[in-house]
C-alpha cells in the first residue's frame, strides 16, 4: 500500500515524539557542558531537519546536542524523535528510554516509546509501559496505542468510553473504528467509521485497513503509521552517547545521599485541529501540521510523584480530613437518561465500596443529536487520587477514565444520603 494511502487510512490521534515541535521549557536548563548558544543551535537545527523530514540531518544535530549536555532529558527525547524520523527504532528505544530515566515522562514520550517497542517486536513490554502510565496518557491515545501494541480489545474498551467524553471528536470515533478493525470486528468498524464518512468512503477505508491488520504486519504497520521507512542497518545508538550514571562529587568525608526527587511532571501536550474527513490518519508530513490529527485537548495534570504500590490498592472508605477539592472527577459511564445513571451508580457502588464515599455528579452531553446522562464521582484532592480510584475500578473489570468536571454538572443528593450509602454497601 502507498504510504500516503495508509496515512489517511490509519487511525490516529497519537502524539508521537517525531511530530513534536517547539520543544522548550525547564528541561532546557543551562549546563556547563557547552555554551547555551551552541546547544540552542543544535536544537534549532534538529527541529528544522525534522520539519523537512531530513532524518539523517536531524540525527546529526540531535547527537551533537546530547554530546554537549548528556544528562538533559529534553535533548535525549529530541534524539529519540530524530531516530524515529530516520526509521532507527532500536536507537530510538534507547534514546527515549534514557529520556524517561532522566525524568522526561510526558505522554508524548511514553506513547512514542511504546510504539517503538511494539515495532521491535516487544509488544508485551509496550503494553506494560502504557498500563503503568495510564494515569498520564490521555484515554484516546492510550486506547489506540494499546490496539497498535497488540491488545485491540483493551483499545476498544477504552475508546468505547472515550467517545462519550465532551472532548471526543471525529478522530476519536475513527480511532475506535480502527481498534475494532485490529480486533477483527469488521462489522463494528464499518458502523463506527460510517458515523463521520459517506458509505463509499467508509468502505474504502475499511478495505485499506484490512490490507495491514494482520499481526505479522505489526512492524510495517507502525512504521507506516509514523510515516517512516525502517532502517534495517541500525546498529543502535553510538556508545559515546550512552547514558552514564550520575557521578557524585569527590570528597574526603562521607556524604549523605539526598532522597530521590519526585518525578518530573508531565508536560503540556499541544493539540491541533484536523478535518474530519482526514480522521484518524497519522500524517507526519511536516510542516503541514494542520493536516495531522492529534489527541483531543486535555488539561495538564498537576505535578505528582510517581505512583507507588500503595496507591495501586483499592481505596477503603474512611473519614477524611478536610482537604482542598480539585476539579478532577472519575467518569463511570454515559447513559440514556438520569434514571439509568442512578441505577448504574447503585450497582457500581455495591461492587466498589469506595464509590459510596464520593459525591456523585451527573451532566448532560449531546452526541449526534442524542442526549446522554454522564455519571461521575468527585471529591478528589488531585488527579493522582482520581486515577487511583479509577485503577481500582478497572481491576474489577469496570470502565472509567479521569477528566475535569463539566460545566453545569449537578451533585446528586440521593447518593449522599445515609440510606443510599447503606443500600449501596450491601
Amino acid at each position: 500500500m502507498k504510504r500516503t494511502a495508509f496515512a489517511k487510512a490509519a487511525a490516529s490521534s497519537l502524539i508521537l515524539a517525531v511530530t513534536m515541535v517547539g520543544c522548550a521549557g525547564s528541561a532546557f536548563r543551562p549546563s556547563a557542558a557547552a555554551p547555551q548558544q551552541s546547544r540552542n543551535g543544535h536544537v534549532a537545527a534538529t527541529e528544522k531537519a525534522l520539519a523537512k523530514r531530513d532524518g539523517a540531518m536531524a540525527v546529526k544535530a540531535a547527537e551533537a546536542a546530547v554530546a554537549a549536555d548528556p544528562r538533559n532529558p529534553a535533548y535525549r527525547q529530541l534524539l529519540g524523535r530524530a531516530y524515529v524520523a530516520s526509521g532507527r527504532f532500536a536507537s530510538a528505544e534507547t534514546a527515549l528510554s534514557d529520556a524517561m530515566s532522566l525524568g522526561n515522562q510526558d505522554a508524548r514520550t511514553i506513547v512514542s516509546l511504546a510504539l517503538v517497542k511494539a515495532a521491535l517486536g516487544k509488544s508485551e513490554a509496550a503494553r506494560d509501559l502504557l498500563a503503568a502510565n495510564a494515569d498520564i496518557v490521555p484515554a484516546g491515545d492510550y486506547g489506540l496505542a494499546m490496539a497498535m501494541a497488540g491488545d485491540a480489545n483493551e483499545g476498544v474498551r477504552i475508546l468505547s468510553a472515550a467517545i462519550h467524553d465532551p472532548s471526543a471528536t471525529a478522530q476519536t470515533r475513527q480511532n475506535l473504528a480502527y481498534a475494532y478493525a485490529l480486533a477483527g470486528r469488521w462489522k463494528d468498524a464499518r458502523v463506527i467509521a460510517g458515523f463521520d464518512l459517506e458509505p463509499t468512503a467508509a468502505n474504502q477505508r475499511i478495505s485499506q485497513w484490512a490490507q495491514s491488520a494482520a499481526p505479522m504486519f505489526a512492524t510495517q504497520r507502525i512504521a507506516l503509521f509514523m510515516g517512516v521507512n525502517v532502517d534495517s542497518t541500525d546498529a543502535g545508538q553510538p556508545v559515546a552517547l550512552a547514558l552514564a550514571p550520575d557521578q557524585a562529587p569527590a570528597t574526603s568525608a562521607p556524604v549523605e545521599m539526598a532522597a530521590n526527587e519526585a518525578a518530573v511532571p508531565a508536560q503540556h501536550i499541544a493539540a491541533v485541529e484536523a478535518a474530519a474527513e482526514d480522521a484518524p490518519a497519522i500524517d507526519h508530513t511536516l510542516p503541514d501540521v494542520a493536516a495531522t490529527p492529534v489527541a483531543a485537548p486535555y488539561a495538564a495534570p498537576k505535578p505528582a510523584s510517581r505512583v507507588t504500590a500503595a496507591a495501586m490498592r483499592p481505596l477503603r472508605p474512611k473519614v477524611r480530613a478536610a482537604v482542598p477539592v480539585s476539579n478532577w472527577v472519575v467518569q463511570l459511564g454515559a447513559y440514556d437518561n438520569a434514571a439509568i445513571a442512578k441505577e448504574k451508580w447503585f450497582a457500581l457502588a455495591r461492587r466498589n465500596s469506595a464509590l459510596a464515599e464520593r459525591p456523585v455528579l451527573t451532566s448532560q452531553i449531546t452526541l449526534n443529536g442524542a442526549t446522554f446522562s454522564r455519571l461521575a464521582v468527585s471529591g478528589f484532592g488531585d488527579r493522582a487520587e482520581a486515577a487511583a480510584l479509577c485503577r481500582s475500578i478497572r481491576v474489577q473489570r469496570g470502565q472509567c477514565f479521569v477528566r475535569e468536571t463539566a460545566p453545569g454538572a449537578t451533585v446528586q443528593r440521593w447518593a449522599l444520603s445515609a440510606k443510599a450509602r447503606q443500600f449501596a454497601s450491601r
